[in-house]
């Protein structure tokens, strides 16, 4: 199965590694005489030419080179598995993009458009944020065109990156190798480079709008925890955030972010953008929810109101205005919104009083209609709040470095944190599982998990140095957070130009999480079971194996339902040729689905499935099942594998079964895959 690399360079350039023996160096044969003069080794031969005419450049390569085109960008390497690596190796691999000027400059100012310079920097950001380091340029001169190039170098891979102006289009090259590789592949990649011809492109027959949204930078390199994170203050300028802010996630992970300047963004789990939405119907989106029935609100205080959205953006209503009224808000609300257990919206409302500013929350039905108004104690001056399932209004309280818990009525029940240390909880936004666990973004403690009592059982993420960029996984000024499925916690930040939202999986404490455990063991709740998200569960529509016991045993036994029956050696099912060898079956859906578990049947000699990967729509592997192989006593036998919902969407599956202990043929007869659609 063929996979793209993932993208490195802003949104525009795939950066990669791989592929392409050189001639190996000849020996030297001394005479008696004089010895003989090294000869030169026979360069590979540029056979092949490739010309984009959409992209105006040709380049020529080396016979028998495999290509791939995705999105505009073009790989090359040596071989098909050269393209679907997922680490530099030892050979070349080659991407190609071309951009045209117009989009240049509209995104990124007219310099960049005309000056080599200013294309390399923007070519060049995300390279620098990913760890890479990068030498000095160099002016150089293709086709009659200028340029700039400049090594790359990290502790995984070297090579080099070329940026060129063409007549209509920007052009960038990468090449990329495992260190020791890049030193032997660099002449071909320079060759192949000086060959390219550049050209008047042939229109698009669709050219992008120019205020259209582009997707952000997604960083996905960070510390332990760090998942990855979307914007930044590279990339794009109309793939930045002005403000992000309030944060909501679907059960299938989907993300949805409450943004100044476009409304809604609308992201799926890896954090490819999806669509934008509500421009024209908000004028200033601080907050947003997602209902039971897919619909969003969005709290706009650009326009002191309630925005309420079908699930595919659609407008459907409106309400709220400034004024005194008990229905009304004050002239900076609502800035936050949460939804009650019965589907209620509730708003925060601060507007200036005697004395000081008095600060309600008010309370309407999903269709805008008003119900009551509760006033919250006057030395509260919360950031954000929700709601739990008892109907308790838990607030964010910057100032008090607490997380206050109120009543129905608005009377205070408990305030969690330590009253000494009121900075360990000061914190820009709220948010509850269906658990009852409460998730806090701190300005100086990173991101927390509390118990409903307030014990800290999970963190993650750091605060950023003052007056610095924030590195992956660090936060300057948290304005949003939200828990999503596969236990994945999305911040929002907001520091001057740099706005960015951040995925992390959150680190647990132990003694908090012993703690919390024993008080519950103690207190003996009697709560519901939590309903989980509809899951999909499916059979494997096609597959193949390293090998098959020919004629009757071969992969398209594993698809389907199980039906072989009971425990028995069965043409039904899957055996490798070999009953002591090393062996892959790979099964393919028809229905991508963010996975959270994989059942395997065995019918025969069960046991001896060391490793379980998963492989998105990308070409992406991830392991999430590993073990020593061994008989187990059992007969038939489903291996039962369970994980973390998936950020990205599944449609493979491969099993690795190891039998060279002495397996005799270890069979297959069917594999789920269950996840959420």
């Amino acid at each position: 199965m063929r996979r793209t690399w993932p993208l490195l360079f802003a949104a525009l350039l795939s950066a990669c590694s791989l592929a392409a023996p050189r001639s190996p160096e000849p020996t030297l044969v001394p005479t008696v005489v004089t010895p003989a003069p090294s000869p030169e080794p026979t360069p590979i031969a540029l056979a092949e030419t490739l010309r984009n005419e959409f992209g105006g450049y040709s380049l020529r390569y080396p016979a028998g080179w495999a290509t791939n085109e995705l999105s505009g960008t073009l790989t090359l390497a040596p071989t098909d598995a050269g393209l679907i690596a997922s680490n530099p190796g030892t050979g070349l691999m080659i991407t190609i993009d071309a951009t045209p000027l117009a989009t240049l400059a509209e995104q990124y100012g007219p310099a960049a458009a005309v000056d080599p310079e200013t294309f390399f920097e923007v070519s060049s950001g995300a390279a620098q944020q990913a760890g890479y380091t990068i030498s000095a340029t160099v002016p150089i001169t293709i086709d009659g065109r200028s340029g700039l190039a400049a090594d790359l170098s990290a502790p995984g891979g070297a090579g080099r990156l070329v940026v060129l102006i063409g007549e209509d289009h920007a052009v960038r090259v990468l090449g990329q190798a495992a260190p020791d590789g890049w030193l032997s592949q660099r002449d071909l990649f320079e060759r192949m480079v000086a060959a390219i011809e550049l050209f008047a492109a042939t229109p698009s027959a669709t050219p992008t709008p120019v205020n259209q949204a582009a997707q952000p930078l997604v960083v996905d390199r960070g510390p332990p925890g760090f998942i990855l994170r979307i914007g930044g203050s590279s990339g794009p300028r109309n793939g930045r955030f002005t403000s992000a802010r309030g944060l909501a996630v679907a059960p299938d992970g989907t993300l949805y972010l409450a943004e100044s300047s476009r409304g809604i963004w609308v992201f799926s789990p890896d954090g490819n953008l999806i669509t934008t939405f509500g421009e024209d119907e908000l004028l200033d989106a601080y907050d947003i929810v997602r209902n039971n029935e897919d619909e969003l609100l969005v709290a706009d205080y650009g326009r002191n109101a309630v925005v309420r959205f079908s699930a595919d953006g659609t407008f459907i209503e409106r309400w709220g205005s400034s004024g005194d009224g008990e229905d009304q808000f004050g002239l900076s609300a609502p800035q936050r919104i949460a939804l009650g257990p019965d589907g209620s919206v509730y708003a925060l409302d601060v507007r200036p009083g005697l004395g000081g500013v008095n600060t309600s929350v008010v309370r309407f039905t999903q269709s805008g209609e008003f119900i009551e108004r509760i006033t919250l104690p006057t030395d509260l001056s919360p950031a954000d709040l929700v709601i739990d399932t008892n109907g308790d209004i838990l607030l964010a309280e910057t100032f008090g470095g607490t997380v206050v818990r109120l009543d129905r009525a608005g009377n205070e029940l408990a305030r969690l944190g330590d009253p000494a240390a009121p900075e360990q909880l000061s914190a820009g936004a709220i948010d509850i599982d269906r658990q009852g666990n409460l998730y806090v973004a701190t300005y100086s403690n990173g991101v927390l998990k509390l118990t409903p009592d307030g014990s800290i059982i999970a963190q993650g993420g750091l605060p950023a140095s003052p007056a610095s960029i924030p590195q992956p996984g660090e936060f300057a000024l948290p304005n949003g957070i939200v828990a999503g499925p596969g236990n994945v916690v999305w911040v929002s930040d907001n520091s001057g130009e740099f706005s960015a939202v951040t995925a992390l999986r959150l680190v647990a404490d132990p003694v908090g999480e012993a703690t919390a455990a024993a008080v519950a063991t103690a207190q003996a709740p009697t709560a519901t079971a939590i309903p989980a998200p509809d899951l999909f569960a499916q059979w494997a529509s096609e597959a193949e194996a390293s090998s098959f016991y020919a004629p009757d045993y071969d992969p398209a036994g594993a698809t389907g339902p199980p039906d072989v029956e009971g425990c028995q050696d069965s043409p039904a099912a899957w055996a490798s040729a070999d009953p002591n060898g090393l062996e892959t079956l790979e099964l393919r859906y028809r229905t991508p689905v963010f996975a959270t578990q994989v059942r395997v049947y065995q019918n025969h000699q069960p046991g001896y499935i060391s490793q379980i990967e998963l492989i998105d729509e990308r070409g992406s592997a991830s392991t999430v099942y590993r073990a020593t192989p061994t008989l187990v006593d059992t007969c038939p036998f489903t291996l039962d594998a369970s994980f973390d919902q998936t950020l990205t969407r599944i449609v493979a599956v491969r099993l690795t079964i190891d039998q060279r202990s002495g397996a005799n043929w270890s069979e297959v007869d069917a594999v789920e895959l269950i996840g959420v659609r």
